[in-house]
């Protein structure tokens, strides 16, 4: 099934609003203090993605890893709870495989 193209300005409107409410801002700072929160083995396989809703996403490599964060999510949501409002309130991980840039970051 072949699909009619569409408007480049549609497609931008789509795209802007799949991004009208992910927090570009605070990614900056979760990143930089990520290695504190998780430790540096866990850091280097496993690396947020966006903050989205106040969910923060995390690409982790296996499920093992998206085991693990879960289990940590309250302890590592209240560690960035200095955020303020922009402070994440859940942590989905996302598995991406061991072989995707998120093991590789």
């Amino acid at each position: 099934m072949r699909r009619e193209p569409r408007l480049l300005g549609d497609s931008l409107q789509t795209l802007l609003s799949r991004f009208s409410r992910v927090d570009l801002t605070v990614m900056e700072e979760i990143l930089e203090r990520w290695p504190q929160l998780v430790g540096d083995e866990v850091a280097s396989r496993c690396r947020p993605e966006v903050v989205k809703d106040r969910v923060l996403f995390v690409a982790v490599p296996t499920g093992a890893y998206a085991t693990r964060l879960a289990r940590d999510a309250d302890v590592l949501l209240a560690a960035l709870a200095d955020l303020g409002d922009r402070c994440p309130t859940e942590l989905r991980t996302v598995v991406r495989g061991a072989n995707s840039d998120a093991s590789s970051r």
